[in-house]
This record gives C-alpha cells, sequence and structure tokens, in this order.
C-alpha cells in the first residue's frame, strides 16, 4: 500500500514547526520512507536538517528552500515555513544523489548525480531534482548529463528564496544542506502523469543571438547583450529578481513537439565586465529569440485547460499525491494572492477528491519536454505520482 500526506507550519521555532507537521501522523510509530521538504530560509537550514533527520530516522529526506509553498486551499510565500510531503509504502524504493557543488560543468554535475542514483529501473520510476538556480549553471547540461546516465525524464526546478535581491538558496539531501549544488531523488514503483502550462506571451521584438558561450549571451543584434537588455527593456542589472522576471527571451521548442508557446529564458546573472547575459540554459550562436513576458490571459487560460488534460489523464489510474513546481514568477510578485490562489484551484478541483497536493515555487522548472527534459520558466508543470497499472 502507498500512501502520502501534505502538511505545513509557519511556527518560528523549529521544535514546533517540525511538530506540527509530523507528530500528527504518527510518524514516531509509523516511518515514512520519503520525506519531501521545502522550506523559507529564515529557518536555520542545518539545524532544520539534523533537527527533521533526527525525528525521521531511516527516512530518506530530501528539498530545497523555496520562495513558497501550496496545498489544497492554501498558499504562502514567507521566509518561514516549512512544508513537507510524508510517503509511505511497502512497494517504493527511493533513492538519492547529491553534488555539493555544480560548478562551471553542468554535464559532469548532471553524470554524477545519475552515477549516484545508480542504474535506472526497468520498471516505473519517477525522478526529481532541485538545484542551485543563482551560481550560472546551464541546466541544458545538467539534464543532458543526468540523460547520458539514463535519467531523460526528470522533474523539479531551482531552489528559492524570498522575492527580492537574489542571494543564495539552499539543497537539501539527508542532514546536509548545500548552497551551490543540486539533489536528485528516484521513486521506484511509482509512475508520472504529468502536464504543464505556460504563463508568456511573445511581444514580436524579435532579436539575434550573434554571440554567445553556453548559457552566456554576449551579443544581441550585434551588439553587447546586457546594453541591449537595459536600454531596451529599462531594467538595471542590480541582482534584485523583479529585474530578470519582468520579461525573458523566447527559443523556439523542439521541432514537432506540441508547446504553448516558446520556451522562455530569463537571465539569471551578469556580466558587467563583458556586457554579457547569463541564463539558466544555453542559447545557441545565431538563434532567432523573441521577447516574452508574463501576462495573465496565458496564466488563466492554460491553468484551466491543463487541470482538464490532467483529470482526463487521471482515468482509470491510481494516484498517490501532487507535486507542482509553479514558476515563483507567478504568483503574488505578478497576480495578487487571490487570483493565483484561483489559478490553482481550477487545477485542483478537477483532481480526484483529497488528492495530497504539495506545490513549491520553483527559480526555473524542470519538465520533460518530448523525449528529453527542458527547462521552463513562467510556467506551472504538476506531476501527479502513480501506482502503476494501465487505465481502464
Amino acid at each position: 500500500m502507498t500512501r502520502a500526506i501534505a502538511a505545513v507550519s509557519t511556527r518560528a521555532e523549529l521544535r514546533r514547526a517540525i511538530a506540527e507537521v509530523l507528530d500528527p501522523h504518527g510518524v514516531a510509530h509509523d516511518p515514512p520512507v520519503l520525506c519531501l521538504a521545502y522550506a523559507g530560509v529564515a529557518h536555520d537550514q542545518a539545524a532544520l536538517l539534523a533537527a527533521l533527520g533526527a525525528a525521521l530516522p531511516g527516512t530518506v529526506i530530501a528539498g530545497a528552500s523555496s520562495q513558497g509553498a501550496t496545498l489544497p486551499g492554501r498558499a504562502l510565500e514567507a521566509d518561514r515555513f516549512l512544508a513537507v510531503l510524508l510517503l509511505w509504502s511497502d512497494r517504493v524504493t527511493v533513492r538519492r544523489a547529491a553534488v555539493p557543488a555544480i560548478g562551471p560543468d553542468g554535464f559532469a554535475a548532471g553524470q554524477a548525480l545519475a552515477a549516484g542514483l545508480g542504474a535506472p529501473p526497468a520498471g516505473p520510476s519517477t525522478t526529481l531534482v532541485f538545484f542551485d538556480p543563482l551560481g550560472g549553471v546551464d541546466t541544458a547540461a545538467l539534464c543532458a548529463g543526468l540523460a547520458a546516465g539514463g535519467y531523460r525524464r526528470v522533474y523539479g526546478g531551482g531552489a528559492g528564496q524570498p522575492w527580492g535581491r537574489m542571494v543564495r538558496t539552499y539543497q537539501y539531501a539527508g542532514t546536509e544542506v548545500y548552497t551551490a549544488g543540486a539533489v536528485a531523488l528516484t521513486l521506484d514503483g511509482l509512475e508520472a502523469v504529468a502536464d504543464l502550462t505556460h504563463g508568456a506571451e511573445a511581444i514580436g521584438l524579435e532579436l539575434v543571438a550573434t554571440r554567445t558561450e553556453g548559457n552566456r549571451v554576449l551579443e544581441l543584434d550585434g551588439r553587447p547583450a546586457l546594453d541591449v537588455w537595459t536600454e531596451q527593456l529599462g531594467v538595471h542589472p542590480d541582482g534584485h529578481v523583479e529585474h530578470t522576471a519582468n520579461w525573458a527571451l523566447g527559443v523556439h521548442p523542439p521541432a514537432g513537439v506540441a508547446y504553448e508557446g516558446l520556451l522562455t529564458r530569463p537571465p539569471f546573472a551578469f556580466d558587467a565586465a563583458a556586457r554579457a547575459l547569463v541564463f539558466q540554459a544555453a542559447i545557441p550562436t545565431g538563434a532567432r529569440v523573441q521577447v516574452c513576458v508574463r501576462t495573465r490571459r496565458a496564466i488563466l487560460d492554460g491553468a484551466a485547460a491543463m487541470g482538464a488534460r490532467l483529470a482526463g489523464a487521471l482515468v482509470g489510474r491510481r494516484p498517490v499525491a501532487a507535486l507542482a513546481f509553479e514558476g515563483g514568477s507567478r504568483p503574488a510578485p505578478f497576480l495578487s494572492g487571490e487570483v493565483a490562489s484561483a489559478v490553482r484551484a481550477d487545477v485542483q478541483r478537477q483532481l480526484p477528491a483529497g488528492l495530497p497536493w504539495l506545490g513549491r515555487y520553483a527559480w526555473g522548472e524542470l519538465a520533460p519536454l518530448g523525449d528529453r527534459t527542458e527547462l521552463h520558466t513562467y510556467a506551472f508543470p504538476v506531476c501527479i505520482l502513480c501506482e502503476p497499472g494501465e487505465p481502464s
């Protein structure tokens, strides 16, 4: 039997916060096989993981810091919270791998994660990945390294922090806390039923990436990329997330793959000396890119349609829990809290009643597109963990 619960606490004192999410479920006498944890950065991260580890001996713990969390009927963006998904099963095996620092070679880091997980199983499984988005990582290379090790389809996203100046994020592996790393988690015995919706539209301004180096764009239309960005879009490279989230470069999805629009790439760092923009995934030299912006219409229309698709895909299946990786630029920083909650409710009410749901606001979302994992931003991927079996 496999079952899950999701819980959240906003208590400031760690002992009480952990008790609030664990004690009502009797974990001392019935430990779960997995604790997926998201937390605000105002908690002492090392103390939090140490306390969770002490309370859950033998349980695999993994997760990341986050801008906020969502549960059915509840959403919060805060600097101090703890949200968990607890999973019990006599059929599911959980494997975890981590790299403390991704470093400049994202492909090697992805290979290391795959090696740490071991050979992919022959049967159903679902892999989740959490990474630091602030160190200039090329997530396309990270995912390519995972794919080279047999993990082509993963879900998850960048760790987060409160909206504002980009400072630091945290990744969790057991009682270890990293600030520039990546953590992977594979659930053998659970398959994913997943979908995503976008949240942006192109505004017509098309540019050519005339000189790039991996995920660093040095020139747009033959001019220093940072100059184009600041002059044409009226924002400042001061490290405040609002100035990176207002717009993105849109690149075309892989040929033959259905997608709502363009894959969006907002800059996540700046190279002032080279006048370059640093993105979370590589943009090839010569690529024609289009400026994209978040729009309420794209968010509202897409969420309702995604909920209907997910409901159809779940017919006859045995869902255990829903994991959401909603782009951090979608909720209160852009929509009001009330509108953001209504968007999420459009999806949740089309899913089976009582299905445990734990969402987080990701700083860069990972989800498969076609036969490979892609980085999405402004997006809303939902991954529903299901016990294997053919739909009726």
